[in-house]
């Protein structure tokens, strides 16, 4: 029969982190600027939906009016992805400043030895200080979330149904990323000697996760590996535009066909030159999308930015999506709805494990490492 040393232990942890000086501090910052954000958010988004039905009048009766990419109906979750932004810097610091010394703590105030002197599963140690953070996180979360709705209802904007759902759905991915730091801290305290090695530890793997590795996947480092994209061929030619690199070229010879009534230009004449050279080149870029696509998959914050970016602004999130495929101008964006929203996290849904996947992973390891813990 287990005890209730789990219980205990986890409510101990939530009391620490709720009375502790750096989480005030770090929250509090968090909460200034988040509400300052929102604020100027929500005052933005009141001149853009002035602009947009301002806009809507003007070519109601216009069949030539706005393209639809121009035309999106301005929402109050833009000022959310802006508060992303937030999440992947104090939020990230949130977290490792929460689990960096859970357990390095014990050992250097030698109280780790006198804690599992007592009838207590060791088990029941590093789930009760995971349980408690866990807490202390997503009832940081749920303020933020409180607040973000009190702005909106002080400036008169009342989310729709929809609207409120992609909020919860923000801070629950928030809460993913926040979590992911405090697992990966955690790890680390359970590994290190004391709090100093173990805070050392989790910023270096906090700059190769965040920086380092979204860094591969642009510019030079994977030029640098992969090789310089196909050079075009040195003919005559016209610009054309193309999906895969922007620009790209066609032959600008063409066959002329004369009828008697005048004359008929065709489509442009093949050139094999060039036909190789964007056949090669939508390869080159196709491989070094899927390339960066892997390798973010790696990192908790490229991912969390993502799939924001998909609940907030389901519209951009697609036109970006598109920006490394082939697009028309006519093509139709999904821009509002449950279904925009579903088909692009689906598309997402390799993201959406990996930041799952992060945090399970890291505490699974700092489960088994304290259980091995050589304690004397």
């Amino acid at each position: 029969m287990r005890s209730a040393g789990l219980k205990v232990i986890a409510g101990k942890e939530f009391r620490d982190h709720l009375q502790s000086r750096k989480f005030h501090l770090i929250f509090g910052i968090f909460l200034v600027i988040a509400v300052i954000g929102l604020i100027g958010g929500a005052v933005e988004y009141q001149k853009q939906l002035a602009d947009y039905n301002k806009n809507q009048a003007a070519v109601s009766d216009d069949e030539f009016g706005p393209h639809p990419y121009f035309s999106w109906k301005p929402t109050i979750l833009s000022a959310f992805n802006e508060m992303s932004m937030l999440m992947t810097t104090i939020g990230v610091i949130l977290g490792i400043a929460m689990g960096f010394d859970l357990i390095t703590r014990e050992k250097e105030s030698k109280s780790l030895k006198i804690l599992l002197s007592h009838p207590i599963y060791r088990d029941e140690v590093i789930n009760g200080k995971a349980l408690g953070g866990v807490a202390a996180i997503a009832l940081a979360m749920g303020i933020v979330l409180v607040l973000s709705l009190a702005v909106m209802l002080l400036f008169g904007i009342v989310p729709n149904f929809e609207e409120t759902v992609r909020m919860f759905l923000f801070g629950a991915l928030s809460f993913l990323l926040v979590f992911s730091f405090f697992a990966i801290a955690l790890f680390m305290s359970t590994i290190a000697k004391d709090s100093g090695s173990a805070i050392i530890y989790t910023l270096i793997i906090m700059i190769v996760l965040s920086s380092l590795l979204p860094i591969f996947t642009y510019g030079s480092v994977y030029t640098a590996v992969f090789g310089q994209p196909p050079e075009p061929p040195d003919t005559t030619s016209m610009m054309r535009y193309g999906g895969y690199g922007g620009m790209y070229m066609t032959s600008a010879s063409s066959v002329t066909i004369s009828d008697g009534d005048g004359e008929m230009m065709s489509d442009p004449e093949v050139d094999e030159a060039w036909q190789e050279y964007e056949e090669k080149s939508r390869a080159y870029w196709e491989q070094r999308q899927a390339v960066g696509d892997a390798v973010s998959l790696l990192s908790p914050t490229s991912n969390y930015q993502r799939l924001a970016m998909a609940v907030t602004n389901p519209g951009m999130a697609q036109m970006m999506k598109s920006s490394y495929g082939p697009m028309s101008p006519d093509d139709e964006i999904p821009q509002e709805g449950f279904s925009a929203l579903v088909a692009l996290l689906g598309d997402m849904a390799k993201n959406i494990a990996a930041l799952i996947i992060t945090p399970a992973l890291f505490f699974g390891l700092a489960w088994v490492r304290f259980m091995r813990e050589d304690v004397r």
